[in-house]
């Protein structure tokens, strides 16, 4: 199948995850085949893109997992497009008109591979795990903020999938800025916490909001609880000593940090995971009995 999803230049984890977790699902040869489209993991359900542009080139197009992008998409699928399931259920409302056409977010599926339990039985060695949303790296220097605090930095921008879960099973909870830093620490069974600092802003209110709610439906959480600590407006001096408004905003997110005890800590329920397993699976079967695979 011919993989749509995005690809960032710094990297990102979430994104990224498609191309070293599909072929582990599926097989070797599973990305071999141009004829059918698949969207896997992401937000990249949304009207007049690239991403759908992409796949018109292809005969079908399978989606499997992914999100809508926002309440506002607009959507005119014909036959070719095979709506496996989406994300969760406002994307199923958006695309299906139905509540029921979903599963949850595609990096679940990192729970059917055979190294998933060695990942679940990693000592723990971190406290606390701090994942920054992948364009808000070079805002503020994280590395000094989380040795401040005694925390682990995990990047989602150094290109090691493997590397990546690795550090958040190492870790005892998980504070994250990146919606799949949650996603996976969820599935890696690490109890998450929620910061918004940079990523609701560059993506609008709403669009984050939308992807975060759809997402945690989908795992039975009906609270979007966070940490708020929204970057801080750049004044004009500010803008002429880019140095000092970066020390401030540091300043600012470690004083909110360390306060994050008076946000609980979140993780889906065991039989919530237990029942999205089976559902996975019986996914699994019928794409590849579908497709030949």
């Amino acid at each position: 199948m011919k993989l749509i999803y995005y690809k960032s230049e710094k990297g990102n984890f979430g994104d990224d995850l498609n191309l070293w977790l599909w072929p582990k699902i599926f097989g070797d040869t599973f990305f071999d085949n141009n004829d059918v489209a698949f969207f896997g993991i992401g937000s990249i359900l949304i009207e007049n893109s690239y991403f759908l542009k992409e796949a018109e080139t292809c005969k079908q197009k399978v989606v499997f997992g992914t999100g809508v992008r926002s309440i506002n998409e607009k959507f005119n699928f014909d036959d070719s497009w095979d709506i496996r399931f989406l994300r969760g259920p406002y994307s199923s409302l958006k695309l299906t008109n139905t509540l029921d056409k979903y599963v949850a977010d595609g990096a679940y599926f990192l729970a059917l591979i055979p190294e998933y339990k060695d990942y679940l039985n990693i000592p723990k060695q971190h406290e606390i795990g701090f994942i920054p949303y992948f364009k808000s790296i070079d805002k503020v220097n994280w590395q000094q903020i989380c040795d401040q605090l005694g925390w682990k930095l995990i990047l989602p921008t150094n290109g090691d999938v493997e590397q990546f879960m690795k550090d958040i099973s190492s870790c005892k909870t998980i504070i994250s800025e990146a919606m799949h830093g949650c996603i996976l620490a969820d599935v890696l069974r690490v109890p998450w916490k929620r910061l918004r600092f940079n990523a609701h802003l560059h993506e609008g209110e709403k669009v984050s909001e939308f992807k975060w709610n759809d997402w945690l439906l989908s795992v039975g959480i009906k609270d979007n609880i966070y940490i708020e600590a929204p970057s801080l407006r750049r004044r004009k001096l500010y803008k002429i000593f880019k140095t000092a408004f970066k020390k401030k905003n540091e300043n600012y997110l470690l004083d909110k940090l360390k306060n994050h005890q008076s946000i609980d800590f979140n993780l889906s329920d065991n039989n919530v995971m237990s029942d999205l397993i089976v559902s996975m699976k019986e996914e699994v079967f019928t794409l590849k009995k579908d497709y030949q695979l």
